[in-house]
């Protein structure tokens, strides 16, 4: 597995009868910033927490930077940075005796570049973590976990509590110094349209299983939209693979289709259909018709 930071096979954690991550086959290249992209449940955070070893799989294999998360859990944490969504930090210390606490942990511990990110990000550093705003907090959490030098960034949605322009400056200015450092970002979020600025990969997940990975490019370009005009009187749009909505009544639609390409387009010919244009995506349209169940033709 050179090359690769982050690598999972057949990956699957139940919780009870609840199948959480499902066969989780995944890969990320060593010095790219992946986004890990799913709705509420799909089991991103799970999936983190087993990279981690905070959770221990049912079934299946994982490296993280060519480590068992399991048996090498210390020097796994000496070489990952963390910051989990809902963070929990010793808030009856300062920020600065925080920030030292921490450093005791780390030989690699980079003093300057913790209190030039401390300064960017116009924390006090003797103000008590108690009385830190959310999205200070937020700051705080990536600061720390930045201290370290570490050759694998994990975020699990860490624009959560950050107000627009805070967020901005971190996925571009942040997640840029870190890139240009050579090492790696795992990415978890929500926020489709700002992971698209800045992510090289992109893996979305849904009820636990992966269904999209690759490029930027790749992803959107797995997703079409087709404008159709049907003959008078033909209504029947079903069996076309990949349909994942219909739009519009009358003799034009407009259809969403994952992995269009020469056999969806004979369907549709043999349906009646005229496939009047072709249009490519973005990245939110690709994330939406990837976990959207198949319409079966129904609007």
């Amino acid at each position: 597995m050179n090359g690769t930071a982050i690598a999972t096979e057949g990956l699957t954690h139940r919780f009870g009868r609840l199948t959480a991550v499902d066969d989780l086959h995944l890969e990320v290249p060593a010095g790219t910033v992946c986004g890990f992209l799913g709705r509420n449940g799909a089991g991103k955070t799970t999936t983190i927490q087993i990279l981690m070893n905070l959770l221990r799989p049912t079934a299946g294999t994982i490296e993280v930077l060519g480590l068992n998360p399991a048996a090498d859990s210390l020097a796994l944490r000496r070489q990952v940075g963390y910051v989990a969504e809902n963070r929990v930090m010793y808030s009856w210390m300062k920020v600065r005796e925080l920030v030292w606490f921490t450093g005791q942990f780390y030989e690699t511990w980079n003093q300057d570049r913790v209190d030039g990110l401390i300064s960017r990000f116009g924390l006090d550093p003797e103000q008590k973590v108690k009385h830190l705003s959310r999205g200070m907090n937020a700051q705080l959490a990536l600061a720390l976990a930045l201290g370290h030098e570490p050759r694998l960034l994990i975020l699990d949605e860490p624009a959560s509590g950050l107000d627009v322009v805070v967020r901005r400056d971190f996925l571009e200015s942040i997640i840029g110094l870190i890139q240009e450092e050579g090492r790696t970002v795992f990415l978890s979020s929500h926020l489709v349209h700002e992971v698209e600025r800045v992510a090289d990969r992109v893996a979305i997940i849904d009820n636990g299983r992966l269904v999209a990975d690759g490029t930027v490019d790749e992803v959107k370009g797995s997703v079409k939209r087709v404008v159709v005009r049907m003959p008078d009187g033909a209504d029947d749009l079903s069996g076309i693979e990949g349909l994942r909505q219909v739009q519009g009544e009358g003799p034009r639609r407009l259809l969403t289709v994952v992995g269009y390409g020469e056999a969806q387009a004979a369907r549709i010919r043999a349906q009646g259909g005229h496939i009047e244009d072709v249009m490519d995506v973005g990245l939110e349209e690709a994330f939406v018709a990837h976990v959207r169940p198949d319409s079966g033709g129904q609007p």
